[in-house]
């Protein structure tokens, strides 16, 4: 992830020639962007900074400072209008693609009309004894279920589909 301060983030993002905005999350002060550039993708953060003249790109000194470089790189590649390559360390590993399939599975379900004790027993627990009245209520299957129901809207709302089509 690259990330860029300006006096005015709204208008400080690269967009390269042929590129464009996938997800834009607002998180405090911090607005996140993926950008869809041919097969690859962009990732910045960009923070507000009131004093700066010009955006600039901002690497902090932590243990991921090389991959920051290389993704500061990237960006500027692709901003001159360069056709990038797809860049294995920044697709889903192969838990998150496993999680992804699950949030996407009991979003589907869910539309399709299954209860949250449905998606318990059916998706989430499978060969576990489905629990009944106030130990389904109290059950901390139930809440992890509930956990699950609520990343899968998140994620659904802030368009991630969309960002599978591009992996």
């Amino acid at each position: 992830m690259v990330i860029l301060e300006a006096a005015d983030p709204e208008r400080a993002i690269p967009l390269p020639p042929g590129s464009e905005p996938l997800v834009e999350v607002a998180t405090g002060a911090d607005r996140h962007v993926v950008i869809a550039h041919g097969t690859a993708r962009l990732r910045l953060c960009v923070r507000h900074a009131p004093g700066r003249p010009v955006p600039a790109l901002s690497i902090p000194c932590d243990p991921v400072c090389a991959l920051r470089l290389a993704a500061a790189a990237r960006l500027e590649r692709a901003t001159r209008g360069d056709r990038l390559a797809i860049d294995r360390a920044t697709l889903p590993t192969a838990y998150q693609r496993a999680r992804f399939a699950q949030l996407l599975g009991l979003h589907d379900a869910l539309e399709a009309g299954a209860s949250s004790r449905d998606l318990a027993f059916g998706l989430v627990f499978r060969g576990h004894r489905p629990l009944v009245g106030a130990t389904w209520k109290g059950s901390g299957e139930r809440r992890h279920v509930l956990r699950l129901i609520a990343d899968a809207r998140r994620l659904v709302a802030v368009g991630y589909r969309k960002l599978l089509v591009h992996s």
